[in-house]
């Protein structure tokens, strides 16, 4: 067990001053030398990190497991940083990513000419920092339009990589610049050459509350994704983290070709899915599918339903554009639950599927239309994919998980207000899952 360590930040400099041989006498980002090796920051509890680290922006995502700051209060090695999360384990930082640039949270995309630059002014002044010459690094993309490239430096204690990737041609587009530190050991296989997944281990997160009756699955890392559409990008990261796999929002955005300011229909969402089961090797798999003559048909039974009860029936129009999400923000919520529970059949095979992933300790990628019902927090309108986490059989509820960072972590609500909302069923499932 590592011994935790509270020296204040000026022994801290005078410690690690001579470790990053290149820099001034005094420093002038701290966030530097807390990465150097043998950094006190390693071993500080979260405590102390939270006081330390509050200056720079962090706030906690997921208490005492990771923390965030966007953007990040201070350049880090010469440049500004859009976002940094920091994420622990065994109750110390493991390892802290800092992005440079992600075309989700960059108000302007970067032109081919100030990326490249970007690249090489980052490259150089690490390089000098560390005293360490770069080695090429081994992330490639499995797709043939998008070029990705990382170099690694290679500390005694800390590994340190910058990975960017961008899609070439005429209409070239910059897609992220981000830099992760993180501890090394080299005992330790790396994540990202795990390929099988221990179903028993996996099954040990499920977590079963007999006084509540709550069963979930515990410990899925939260994602924040901030005031842009990432949610599949987001949902995805979380899912991939949870068995292992170390990536980031940004690059599953560049895999799912997801746009900061939608890609929240429920084609896009299935497609960005997919691509990412394609590149990480996870298996995808739909459970439950909505398209337009589905909404059609539900449109013609609520009608059918509200003109018994003496409501006021929606108009589909026959020529034009159907504004299908306006159209269900004029529902009235209980006739279209009464309307959507009578699909019996599919409402028993959403329960089943829940309790069939929840128990084998695997999420569901969730698509719904957020606004039908009011929810513990408010969430707006809209299309939306959030994860399913657990079920309550005592009453009636399904528990759920947002990327929104604190506070969404754990929700729940009825399971037919649930199963109304549903628009689509997902999963991505690592190689060796038992279900």
């Amino acid at each position: 067990m590592r011994t935790r360590s509270l020296f204040p930040f000026s022994i801290l400099y005078i410690a690690l001053s001579t470790l990053f041989v290149a820099q001034a006498a005094e420093p002038k980002d701290p966030l530097e030398y807390w990465l150097a090796d043998s950094a006190p920051f390693w071993r500080w509890d979260p405590d102390t990190f939270i006081q330390q680290a509050k200056p720079l922006g962090f706030e906690w995502s997921t208490q005492n497991r990771s923390a965030r700051a966007a953007p990040l209060k201070g350049a880090f090695f010469d440049k500004p940083v859009l976002e940094s999360i920091v994420r622990f384990e065994d109750g110390s930082p493991n390892s802290i990513l800092l992005s440079y640039y992600n075309r989700g949270d960059a108000k302007h995309p970067m032109s081919e000419e100030a990326f490249k630059q970007t690249v090489r002014e980052l490259v150089t002044t690490i390089s000098r920092t560390l005293n360490v010459r770069p080695r090429p690094g081994t992330r490639k993309s499995r797709r043939n339009d998008v070029r990705d490239d990382s170099r690694v430096w290679q500390r005694p204690d800390i590994k340190f990589e910058l990975a960017y990737s961008y899609t070439p041609g005429p209409s070239f587009r910059a897609e992220y610049i981000r830099l992760t530190a993180q501890e090394f050991k080299p005992t330790e296989i790396p994540s990202h050459a795990r390929d099988r997944v221990n179903p028993y281990e996996v099954r040990k997160n499920v977590t079963r509350d007999a006084e509540s009756g709550d069963v979930w699955i515990a410990n899925i890392p939260m994602v924040d994704q901030g005031p842009k559409g990432y949610c599949a990008a987001a949902g995805s990261e979380r899912i991939l983290r949870f068995f292992g796999q170390e990536v980031d929002q940004h690059e599953v955005a560049q895999v799912a070709n997801t746009t900061s300011g939608g890609g929240t229909s429920v084609d896009a969402l299935k497609k960005a899915l997919q691509a990412v089961g394609r590149q990480y090797g996870f298996k995808f798999n739909s459970h439950m599918e909505w398209d337009f003559e589905d909404f059609l048909d539900e449109m013609e039974d609520y009608n059918r339903e509200a003109d018994k009860r003496g409501f006021r029936q929606v108009y589909i129009p026959e020529v034009g554009v159907i504004h299908v999400g306006q159209i269900y923000m004029t529902l009235n919520p209980e006739i279209f639950k009464a309307v959507r529970t009578d699909q019996k059949s599919e409402y028993r095979k959403f329960r089943e599927k829940v309790r069939e992933y929840v128990n084998a300790g695997c999420p569901l990628a969730w698509c719904v239309t957020l606004g039908l019902f009011q929810e513990s927090i408010p969430t707006g309108a809209g299309g939306h994919m959030r994860l399913i986490i657990g079920y309550n059989t005592k009453d009636d509820t399904l528990i759920y998980s947002d990327t929104w960072g604190p506070g969404h972590q754990k929700k729940s609500m009825p399971m037919d207000q649930a199963f109304t909302i549903t628009t689509s069923l997902f999963s991505l499932e690592p190689k060796g899952l038992r279900l």
